[in-house]
């Protein structure tokens, strides 16, 4: 496994634990309000009801990750990033092009080798 994939791994599970813990103190909130106007005694009933809201925010956190967070950092094609940057017809568009892109594209080798053989060819023009 490579070291990049092992610590997006890493990171994925901490931020299931901090999202965890978050979901879990949140439940205990909302209930604390819903208890404050109809109050509750049962253990078994308080402890379904957390484990209710803390599992509804587990899910919203899920949706969230997958819509939002997943896709940060990997939301590009190396392969499409040059098909792009080879669709400028001079070294202005180019420069456009390359300040439109994101920090990772911008870190890709393969982009970067792409950007330096186009600025050759635009500078021999």
């Amino acid at each position: 496994m490579k070291e990049e994939q092992i610590l997006k791994n890493a990171q994925y599970r901490k931020g299931l634990s901090i999202a965890f813990f978050n979901a879990t103190n949140n439940a205990s909130q909302i209930l604390e309000m819903i208890y404050k106007s109809h109050p509750q005694d049962n253990n078994e009933v308080v402890k379904k009801d957390i484990i209710f809201w803390r599992d509804w925010l587990l899910e919203e956190h899920k949706s969230y990750y997958a819509s939002v967070i997943e896709k940060i950092g990997i939301a590009y094609d190396s392969k499409a990033t040059i098909e792009k940057l080879k669709t400028a017809k001079s070294l202005e568009e180019l420069k456009n092009i390359w300040v439109s892109l994101s920090e990772d594209e911008r870190r890709d080798g393969d982009v970067i080798t792409e950007v330096n053989n186009l600025k050759k060819s635009y500078e021999k023009k």
